[in-house]
């Protein structure tokens, strides 16, 4: 054989026979030996049914034939075909007649699919690591996000979001010249609550205050801790000044205690002011501050229930 189709054939990664029309072994390649454990010198000349005797089945001498006479093609894959070739590797295998000057042979590809299948797999088990990588870094986002975006102590949205929601509704509502409301919540006495009951106490006042407002808001309404006691209620897209009286409403006549210490109440009291879009402010800070003048106006009325005032302020 030629020397440079021969150092060609040694170098492709699967294993190739060639035997003459006898069914003689002519030549195997390198991976041939690596893959049968057996040299070329000790297999040439030899049939294939002596050298690979698991070969030697009725069906496929009947294939081989076939393959002679009518020049085609057969493939036994390895999945379907496991005892064919007498080795512990998966090889899927590929017949074929060719012609070596002027005379038919044939050539036996014996492809190794052993390495594919563990390439497969250390693909799935790359991508499986990927997936769980990826599941932490969201879950580490969700993290990060909380602490960014939402306040520690109640879990309501904290300035930063509270403004980066602000502003998008705004603009809405400066384009499709509707109404926006805003509700200005302070809780009353809460340095009295913390010099008398401690700030544990407070802590769960908050908390208890956050929650009140969270129930009482719709699903589009934004509920943010502004500082201290002091919370805001952001009302997109309202109908009419009125419709704010629903959620005022419903903070108002919530049963606003909670139960501190040796089973000691704490009633909690609320003072609320609401400014408007676009009566009140044309930006937001303008639109706060005339919802926190409407709430001390509030407090001044009655500093020990709950109270709130809806009066523009001019």
């Amino acid at each position: 054989m030629d020397k440079i189709l021969q150092n060609t054939l040694n170098c492709i990664n699967e294993g190739i026979m060639i035997a003459n029309k006898d069914l003689k072994i002519l030549y195997w390649n390198d991976c041939m030996g690596y893959l049968m454990n057996m040299r070329l010198e000790e297999v040439a000349h030899k049939s294939i049914y002596d050298v690979l005797p698991s070969l030697d089945k009725e069906y496929f001498k009947g294939l081989v034939e076939r393959v002679m006479k009518n020049e085609c093609k057969m493939f036994f894959s390895a999945a379907m075909h496991k005892d064919l070739v007498n080795t512990d590797k998966k090889l899927n295998l590929r017949i074929s007649k060719i012609e070596n000057c002027g005379q038919p042979v044939i050539l036996f590809e014996f492809i190794d699919v052993t390495n594919q299948f563990l390439r497969i797999q250390q693909l799935k088990d790359y991508v499986n690591q990927l997936y769980k990588l990826n599941k932490e870094l969201k879950e580490k986002e969700k993290v990060i996000e909380q602490l960014a975006y939402y306040d520690k102590l109640t879990g309501v949205a904290n300035r930063t979001l509270f403004y980066t929601h602000a502003e998008k509704f705004l603009d809405s509502a400066k384009r499709n010249n509707s109404l926006m409301g805003l509700m200005f919540i302070d809780v009353n006495k809460f340095k009295s609550i913390n010099d008398t009951y401690g700030h544990e106490a407070g802590d769960q006042v908050l908390i208890k205050v956050a929650n009140i407002l969270t129930q009482a808001t719709r699903k589009n309404d934004v509920v943010a801790r502004y500082g201290g006691d002091e919370f805001l209620i952001l009302l997109p897209d309202i109908k009419s000044y009125h419709n704010h009286n629903v959620i005022a409403s419903r903070i108002i006549n919530t049963k606003n205690k909670i139960i501190h210490g040796d089973g000691e109440e704490i009633n909690i009291s609320l003072s609320i002011g609401v400014s408007f879009y676009p009566d009140d402010g044309e930006n937001i800070d303008q639109i706060i501050a005339k919802a926190d003048k409407a709430m001390y106006i509030a407090k001044k009325k009655d500093g020990q229930d709950n109270c709130f005032c809806n009066d523009k302020i001019s």
